[in-house]
């Protein structure tokens, strides 16, 4: 995982970590908690002998800075299609080794940014999906995006998008994931989600 999450984190360093949107006409906005330290200090932490304490705190606050953005946000019920924030840690940690003086808060602004392609707008079934002894939750409408992403690709057949997971849609994935280059566990993983993400936005 931590391999992958730096290759992502490689495409994310020079193109999306940018300042978050705004809250006044001087581009300021306060900034508390985790959010408000700078990338060296929280790879600091997390090299250090609180490291799993610290992993926990981030999760919290990234998870806590998901649901004011989705307070927020108009027309958006979700951001992100990822239900545990804790993988997101890793990837904020990579995307931190390439940029030391970012702060964490503009890292997880741009991780968000990069999976706004599966943003939910309305609430959908959470459901958890399984296969070959691994599991993950996700909503239903997650699957169904990620279906017709399988289905353009050549890789579900066409009618397919109906947002159960089953057999065919693992297979699926799993040829997906083995041209992407990922882990080929079947699975709408936060990688796989990932690079989904941004396969739609192109």
């Amino acid at each position: 995982m931590r391999k992958i999450c730096a290759t992502l984190a490689t495409a994310l360093t020079f193109s999306t970590v940018t300042p978050s949107l705004a809250a006044t006409s001087d581009g300021d906005f306060a900034v508390y908690g985790w959010g408000a330290r700078d990338c060296n200090t929280i790879i600091a932490v997390l090299n250090g002998d609180q490291a799993a304490q610290a992993q926990a705190q981030l999760a919290e606050w990234i998870s806590g800075f998901i649901s004011a953005q989705n307070r927020m946000g108009e027309g958006l019920y979700d951001i992100t299609p990822i239900k545990s924030h804790v993988p997101m840690v890793s990837l904020a940690r990579n995307i931190c080794a390439n940029n030391p003086d970012q702060l964490f808060e503009n890292v997880v602004f741009a991780i968000l940014e990069n999976f706004s392609a599966l943003k939910l707008v309305e609430n959908s079934p959470l459901v958890q999906v399984s296969h070959n002894g691994q599991a993950v939750s996700v909503n239903e409408e997650t699957i169904r995006r990620v279906q017709e992403v399988l289905i353009a690709d050549g890789k579900l057949s066409e009618g397919a998008a109906d947002g159960q997971f089953g057999p065919q849609t693992a297979q699926g994935i799993e040829a997906w994931q083995q041209e992407a280059g990922v882990t080929q566990n079947g699975l709408p993983d936060m990688v796989t989600l990932f690079l989904m993400g941004q396969q739609i936005e192109r």
